[in-house]
């Protein structure tokens, strides 16, 4: 008696990719360095190199197949319109950062700005603390995204006042996102709004680079 064979999706999605029978399906390829490891479970793909872990979840992208074929991973979907083709794109650019990620951290940089209130910055767990902003007695506490994320804040020579706070880690979007928090978070709005032309304080990104490239 001869028995039923059964292969996944993913695996139907392969095989079609390699025998050049695409019809219907559009893909983006990603080369996985030899120091790069990758895990991959359904949608849920870990990456780890000699920078750090990144995991993301990409089941929400239910459209798209994340498939592992050696040292290769492929992003793929069934394709009728142009705009199916945009989850693709945007899983497999978000992957491409993981593997740099892990490879060499992603570093915001910001500048530390004041003219009428001398603004304290220190890290305290996991936020950054903000002293002294405009001459608020209130301390403006931002939570830091990512336990991997790292903040250092950078004094002027020979001083305790701050001069750069410089977030960086191998997760973009957590880097990005504790950036973006920190720039918020020194906006000027209500009871303590100033006219931005003569009042310039303020907590800047300046640059965005990557380890070894500052």
């Amino acid at each position: 008696m001869q028995s039923n064979l059964f292969i996944t999706e993913e695996q139907a999605i392969l095989e079609a990719i390699k025998s050049k029978q695409v019809i219907g399906i559009e893909w983006e390829s990603i080369d996985i360095p030899e120091v790069v490891k990758v895990n991959l479970n359904g949608r849920k793909i870990r990456v780890e190199g000699p920078r750090g872990v990144v995991e993301k979840d990409f089941s929400h992208v239910k459209s798209v197949h994340i498939i592992k074929n050696n040292n290769m991973l492929i992003v793929a979907a069934y394709v009728r319109r142009d705009r199916d083709k945009k989850p693709i794109r945007m899983v497999a650019s978000k992957i491409r950062k993981m593997i740099e990620g892990v490879q060499k951290w992603f570093v915001y940089k910001h500048k530390v700005a004041f003219a009428h209130f001398p603004i304290r910055v220190n890290v305290e767990g996991r936020f950054i603390i903000v002293e002294n902003f405009y001459g608020r007695r209130d301390r403006i506490k931002i939570p830091i995204v990512g336990d991997q994320t790292k903040v250092e804040v950078r004094l002027q020579p020979d001083s305790d006042i701050p001069d750069e706070v410089v977030i960086m880690g191998p997760d973009l979007e957590a880097v990005s996102q504790t950036s973006a928090n920190l720039q918020e978070a020194c906006k000027l709005r209500g009871k303590f709004r100033k006219d931005p032309r003569v009042f310039q304080d303020g907590i800047w990104r300046y640059m965005i680079t990557r380890e070894g490239e500052e």
